[in-house]
């Protein structure tokens, strides 16, 4: 019997689709590569031993807070929902999907164990699929509203190459992210409809809500640029810089689906925060940001990674006893019910 033609074009959309974020991660490497291939190696092993270690120690503090921040995000989407679920439950979802989605991906790690966590907790397929847009909207709403503080109120300097292809100034921009996050306020506020898409329904989350989701999805933000802020040398690279040049590696990283932003991430914050030094004359100013980004990896991405891995495995390994010894559906709250 012969595949359906659907069947092939899936297949070959899904194939594209790879193709496209791997040659995206090689050339980000590539062009990488090209930046720093006039330093030294040695320069760098001297940058990543020239950083204090009360640093180091603050960096993680502030992964800490962050990821305890990020547990919002879980919070609020099962609040919209109505839905009664532990806070151990939603802080677990929380730190599993946000550190295996930086490492792996929004596709590869966030979507797929918050599927596997939340079904295995009593979540329908369309309540999953809801509770990951309202994580989206809450991670687009912080970044509306300070990118568009960052634009309307500093002063930003965005290269050339860049500049000529945002059409508007970025203080216009500024002003547009900022009226969108008020139409939506005003949307939760005064708009409590059900509205449909296609064949779905869905119903704008209550205007506390709304606000919350622009505080945690904010604070989240500046709290991840703070921990790459610490590990750069003093007095060198203003925070605001930090915040926007993070900012639009985000949403490159977003919108190309990099897993981890491996590559595409590193280059956008390499390129915003080394140009004017490098203009400037400035020896190696790429040393400092490269040592910084690569300490970054580590304590932001790779250790909570390995922490959500574990973490993932172990609730893998209670679900598996419990549906084998029968008791699943009676332990603590397994079978959540519609507050």
């Amino acid at each position: 019997m012969s595949e359906k033609p659907e069947s092939n074009g899936r297949v070959f959309g899904e194939t594209l689709k790879y193709t496209a974020l791997i040659a995206i991660v090689v050339i980000a490497f590539v062009l990488l590569r090209e930046k720093l291939k006039h330093i030294p190696l040695n320069h760098f092993w001297d940058g990543l031993n020239g950083i204090p270690r009360y640093k180091v120690a603050i960096a993680i503090a502030l992964t800490c807070v962050n990821y305890f921040v990020l547990t919002g995000y879980d919070w609020i989407a099962v609040r919209c929902l109505k839905k009664d679920l532990p806070l151990r439950r939603i802080m677990t979802g929380a730190i599993v999907g946000y550190s295996l989605s930086n490492v792996f991906g929004w596709m590869f790690g966030g979507t797929t164990v918050r599927y596997r966590l939340y079904s295995n907790w009593g979540f329908s397929l369309s309540e999953i699929v809801a509770l990951l847009s309202i994580l989206s909207v809450t991670f687009w709403l912080g970044m509306f509203l300070l990118a568009g503080i960052t634009f309307v109120t500093l002063p930003v300097n965005i290269p050339a190459e860049w500049a000529e292809k945002l059409i508007w100034e970025p203080q216009v921009w500024g002003w547009i992210f900022l009226g969108a996050v008020l139409l939506y306020l005003l949307a939760s506020a005064f708009f409590r409809r059900p509205v449909r898409w296609g064949s779905k329904e869905f119903t704008l989350p209550p205007i506390h809500l709304s606000m919350m989701q622009l505080v945690v999805s904010a604070i989240d933000f500046l709290i991840a640029s703070a921990v790459l802020y610490v590990l750069l040398p003093e007095d060198q690279i203003a925070f605001s810089k930090i915040l926007v040049s993070y900012m639009a590696a985000m949403i490159a990283v977003v919108i190309v689906h990099a897993p981890g932003g491996i590559g595409v991430l590193d280059l956008i914050i390499l390129h915003l925060l080394t140009g004017e030094n490098a203009a400037a004359g400035d020896n190696h100013p790429e040393v400092a940001v490269t040592c910084g980004l690569v300490l970054y990896r580590v304590i932001y991405y790779l250790i909570p990674g390995l922490i959500g891995g574990i973490l993932f495995l172990w609730n893998e390994y209670l679900f598996r006893r419990r549906r084998r010894s029968g008791t699943l559906s009676n332990l603590d709250d397994e079978l959540i019910q519609p507050s």
